[in-house]
Order: C-alpha cells, then sequence, then structure tokens
C-alpha cells in the first residue's frame, strides 16, 4: 500500500472522529452531555484502533458486523464506532446491512447522512454518516450503547 493511500486512510479517519461530535450537535444531543464523566455516549479523548474482536456481542449482531473493516475505531462504550472501505456501492450496501438488521433509516437530506430507529434489542437509535475521501469511504455510527 502506497504512502499517499495509508495518509488518505489516516486522514479519513481522523476526519470522521472529528465529524462524530458534529453530526451529535447536529442531532440535537447535547455536547456538554455527551461529554460528562460516566455519561452514556462519552467521547473519550483516547479513542484508538481497535481489533474486530473487542466489538461487544450486540453491536454485531444489532448494529454491523465490523470483521474485515479497516482502521476499527471506537470509543470505550462503543457508542461512536468509524472505520474506512473502499470500493463501488459502500453506502447502498452499508444501509442494506443496517435495514438487515431491523432498522428503518431516513435519509437526513444531506447526503451521506441518515439517522434509523429500532424496535427491539438493546440499540434503538443510530446516527450513520458516510464520506468519502479520495476512494476511500470513511463510516461514522453513533448508536445508544446499551447500559451494562
Amino acid at each position: 500500500m502506497g504512502a499517499g493511500k495509508i495518509w488518505r486512510r489516516r486522514f479519513g479517519c481522523a476526519l470522521a472522529l472529528v465529524l462524530a461530535p458534529l453530526l451529535a450537535l447536529a442531532l440535537g444531543q447535547p455536547m456538554g452531555e455527551a461529554m460528562l464523566p460516566g455519561a452514556p455516549g462519552e467521547l473519550e479523548p483516547d479513542v484508538g484502533l481497535r481489533a474486530a474482536w473487542e466489538a461487544p456481542n450486540w453491536f454485531a449482531e444489532e448494529v454491523v458486523d465490523v470483521d474485515g473493516r479497516e482502521e476499527l475505531r471506537a470509543n470505550d462504550d462503543w457508542s461512536v464506532v468509524s472505520f474506512v472501505e473502499e470500493g463501488d456501492g459502500l453506502s447502498d450496501r452499508l444501509v442494506g446491512e443496517l435495514e438487515g438488521r431491523g432498522w428503518a433509516l431516513v435519509a437526513s437530506g444531506q447526503e451521506g447522512v441518515w439517522t434509523g430507529v429500532k424496535e427491539g434489542g438493546r440499540c434503538s437509535w443510530l446516527a450513520l454518516s458516510c464520506t468519502w475521501v479520495g476512494d476511500v469511504l470513511c463510516v461514522v455510527l453513533q448508536v445508544n450503547a446499551p447500559m451494562g
């Protein structure tokens, strides 16, 4: 993999992690509340790379399977998750994957941004943002992580 491609991926992930709090703010979640210590959905300053095996079972079952996804990052409670992918039709496939798990998604009116709700399970809402950086799709998911 070339240095330029690695730089684009890292830039994309960094951009995605910066956009996640802005997305939360745009969706009406008070940022001060989201950043209080111990608050559900707390945004950690030390969010780092994660391995797919670290994902809690509820995330793979109810949201998306992160196995094989590149540049996977998540905060401690997996309420904010980002990854990158390459290929055609990725955002459509991701939306299809979410809908297959019972999510009713609504486009926000802004390209690449959806909100979703789901009945049953441990998560009931999510925000999805897909941004192209060159030929790489940067994905940020924010969900209401279950307590405990």
